[in-house]
């Protein structure tokens, strides 16, 4: 549904709440001070923000900035230069200061450009997992909503953006960031190329050069990593730790960790101990 004024948002003191709004060409908002904080991620269009202190920020979906945050209290409008899709992060007041780590983080995004591409970070999957929560409202829904705002908010704080001198060096440092944080899910050379926008060719190039190995070399070396420390920590099985580290297949397991320590797991195990 397309609207032609501002979507009316309600959010408790000490909570989250995930909006989005899909702007009309007559959209119109007067200015507003809102009781809460928000952050404003565009999603497609062009939209400027204007401060009850006159400050003018300009945004463009892409590369560039897609993220505008405005404290409660502060009178402000939004003007749509073409019809503008947005989403909304409403923030508590008590939510964003309970924690001081989220307050600085807060901090930060009130006067830092945050690099488009965090878009492409796990961003779609937590606002998705949030909005279902939200409409569900199963037991613990508000718990997982507050968790999955925790989540958008650090992707933003590490997606600040800075003056690389290599934009396509960033894009892949950004997928080793992510792969680190997810290396068990199911990851593919294409997938990161195109998390990356690169060509398949350009982005093994690149990720080599950038990490010293291959992707899958390094794939493989943080999953095993992960499996055994967890197998070290006494409380998996070796089928668990593999299952855990993202391997589908045991066997494959078994031999990867062959070549990697020249024994099977509980060997190694028995022998690191």
């Amino acid at each position: 549904m397309l609207n032609s004024e501002p979507v009316q948002i309600s959010v408790p003191d000490d909570g989250v709440y995930f909006a989005e709004s899909f702007h009309a060409r007559d959209f119109e908002m007067p200015q507003r001070a809102d009781p809460f904080h928000k952050i404003i991620f565009v999603q497609r269009g062009r939209l400027e923000l204007v401060s009850q202190q006159g400050r003018r920020s300009s945004v463009v979906m892409g590369p560039e900035r897609t993220l505008l945050a405005v404290p409660a209290g502060v009178r402000h409008r939004l003007l749509d230069h073409e019809p503008s899709v947005i989403l909304v992060l409403a923030l508590g007041d008590r939510f964003i200061r309970r924690d001081r780590d989220i307050w600085e983080i807060w901090q930060r995004l009130l006067v830092h450009p945050v690099d488009g591409r965090m878009m492409r970070s796990g961003f779609a999957g937590w606002w998705r997992r949030a909005v279902l929560e939200q409409t569900l409202r199963g037991p613990g829904y508000a718990v997982t909503v507050r968790a999955m705002a925790m989540q958008v908010l650090v992707a933003a704080d590490r997606h600040v953006a800075d003056a690389a001198e290599d934009p396509t060096e960033e894009r892949v440092r950004m997928v080793v960031q992510r792969m680190q944080e997810t290396f068990f899910e199911n990851w593919t050379i294409d997938g990161a190329a195109a998390r990356a926008g690169l060509s398949r060719r350009q982005f093994t190039l690149r990720f080599k050069q950038v990490v010293g190995t291959t992707f899958v070399d390094h794939l493989t070396g943080l999953r095993l990593a992960h499996a055994e420390r967890l197998l070290q920590s006494r409380g998996h099985s070796v089928t668990g730790a593999a299952f855990s580290a993202g391997f589908e297949d045991l066997s494959h397991f078994y031999r990867l960790f062959r070549q990697r320590h020249g024994m099977p797991p509980r060997k190694w195990l028995e022998r690191s101990t």
